[in-house]
């Protein structure tokens, strides 16, 4: 029948048409080069940057890791590990330490664009520059004084007031450490907001 006959012609047609390859997915942002904050100027993580973001992942797995053991050993056998919460705490402060560096070449803490989307490109990156300076100048400033507290650590001598009796010196080593891997991190950012500076205004 001649409607029959149309629609094999259009079930054909429809056959041999080109069928679309299927979607690929998207692909995972680079946080170091497609953060909102990002762009060519913007300095890469560096090596002591990476190595304290390592250092602080692999004390959150120990973390982890420590109070799942806590957990079992409650359960099973109705004691505490004596010491977890003293391992614990020095393990909150060596990642808040660590980290702070990666979060800042990596963009990953919040910036307000309020007031920069109402500049130009050079007052962006005045803004910038101006802003990282005295980020600088108090990281520095935390630099010193976290230095100045290890020290007297180390000449006192002091140990925690638990069955570890761990030389107090030892955890608080991360605080320093990590400050001087954020100031590091700041004086690259300080030196690609000039780049910046500097291509913005010509």
């Amino acid at each position: 029948m001649p409607g029959n006959e149309a629609m094999h012609t259009d079930t054909q047609v429809f056959r041999g048409a080109p069928v679309p390859p299927p979607a690929q997915p998207a692909a995972m942002p680079d946080l170091e080069t497609e953060a909102a904050d990002a762009d060519a100027f913007s300095p890469p993580e560096g090596r002591a940057a990476r190595l304290a973001r390592w250092v602080a992942q692999s004390l959150v797995v120990g973390l982890v890791a420590m109070m799942g053991l806590e957990m079992l050993v409650r359960s099973l056998f109705g004691w505490s590990i004596q010491f977890s919460n003293e391992l614990g705490g020095y393990a909150l402060v060596a990642i808040t330490f660590l980290s702070l560096g990666s979060g800042q070449l990596m963009h990953a803490y919040h910036r307000v664009h309020f007031l920069e989307n109402r500049m130009g490109a050079v007052g962006r990156a005045r803004l910038r520059l101006a802003f990282d300076l005295l980020a600088t100048a108090v990281t520095l400033v935390l630099l010193a004084e976290l230095m100045r507290f290890e020290w007297l650590t180390w000449k006192s001598g002091d140990v925690s007031a638990t069955t570890l009796m761990l030389p107090l010196w030892l955890p608080r080593l991360s605080m320093p450490i990590g400050a001087l891997i954020l100031a590091w991190a700041l004086l690259r950012i300080v030196a690609a907001d000039v780049r910046r500076l500097r291509a913005a205004s010509r």
